[in-house]
């Protein structure tokens, strides 16, 4: 059985992804399985090629009208691959790098941390487009480094890292809903160390989605979100619409102008993440061995420059 099991769901995400699957797989990841849907710059043929070479599971996905890409990604996941059998399952987005920062930085070091916990409830910390103006290939967690203020209301937003997945309904995007017992029986882990149990009558996802921030929020580990990278890729993200939602449109869009600028407000900077730099390189050398993984990564930074370039500034 698998240990830990970290799922995906993304459109448009390809010069990222090799960084993405490397870290993970140096985190302690055992399985690691992305869905695609609707890819216009090469992402699908590149997680077809890293799952051919063995790094990950790939599900191509098709998204009916009226669907939600995410959720309609981690239904395919599901249904296809055994993820329910593993111990603890993620779900990340592939902007966002899980964060250790106990033992030897490993997932295994966190769940084992939560003892008896059922869910691990980690809050984002984000970061800006500082020091870049446009997008360059090149590893993200390196590129930026400074982050937003460590209350900012962007990281109240939670991952959660859940035992035994089965015994849950659906899979969402932050987390696991529609326990199948007595969900306040639930207990939690949150990233500061705390120990608490699931309120009664609460709906699952709103308690597991967000929560204040505060100064030590991030102590046990997080998770870096690069939720804007540079203005030409942040416009890349606008355009291809949100995942979380069935249909982006004025009611529902969320990449605006507004938030840019709200999210580009560097505080400080951290590099605690580089801890992995040297493992997560070499990791992606190794990957970048098999062919047709290199010719896809190559073909999906070269799209990718050619959608970015009319953003630019």
């Amino acid at each position: 059985m698998n240990t830990h099991t970290l799922i995906s769901s993304v459109k448009d995400e390809g010069p990222f992804l090799l960084e993405w699957v490397a870290h993970h797989r140096v985190l302690g990841f055992d399985r690691i399985c992305v869905a695609s849907n609707d890819c216009r710059d090469g992402s699908d043929h590149l997680l077809a090629a890293m799952a051919a070479a063995g790094f990950i599971d790939h599900v191509p996905n098709v998204v009916a009208p009226g669907e939600i890409p995410q959720h309609s990604g981690y239904t395919a996941i599901r249904a296809s691959q055994p993820i329910d059998a593993t111990e603890w399952l993620m779900v990340l987005d592939a902007d966002e790098f899980l964060n250790i920062h106990i033992g030897a930085g490993l997932v295994g070091d966190l769940t084992e941390r939560a003892g008896d916990c059922d869910i691990i409830c980690l809050h984002a910390m984000c970061f800006a487009d500082k020091p870049l103006r446009n997008w360059l290939p090149g590893r993200v967690c390196a590129q930026f480094p400074w982050r937003l203020s460590l209350t900012h209301k962007a990281n109240k937003a939670m991952k959660s890292l859940t035992r035994n997945p089965a015994r849950f309904r659906d899979i969402h995007n932050h987390s696991l809903v529609g326990f199948k017992g007595q969900a306040h029986k639930l207990l939690v882990m949150d990233g500061d160390g705390a120990r608490h149990n699931i309120v009664q009558g609460v709906p699952l996802w709103q308690q597991l989605r967000s929560s204040d921030v505060h100064e030590g929020s991030h102590r046990l580990a997080h998770y870096n979100h690069y939720a804007v990278k540079t203005w030409d890729s942040f416009s890349l993200r606008r355009e291809r619409g949100r995942g979380a939602v069935a249909v982006t449109d004025a009611t529902t869009i969320r990449h605006t102008d507004a938030y840019f600028r709200d999210r580009t407000q560097a505080d400080a900077q951290d590099t605690s993440i580089s801890r992995y730099e040297g493992r997560v390189v070499s990791m992606m050398a190794a990957m970048l061995q098999d062919a047709d993984v290199a010719r896809c990564h190559r073909a999906c930074e070269e799209t990718y420059e050619g959608l970015a370039a009319p953003h630019r500034r």
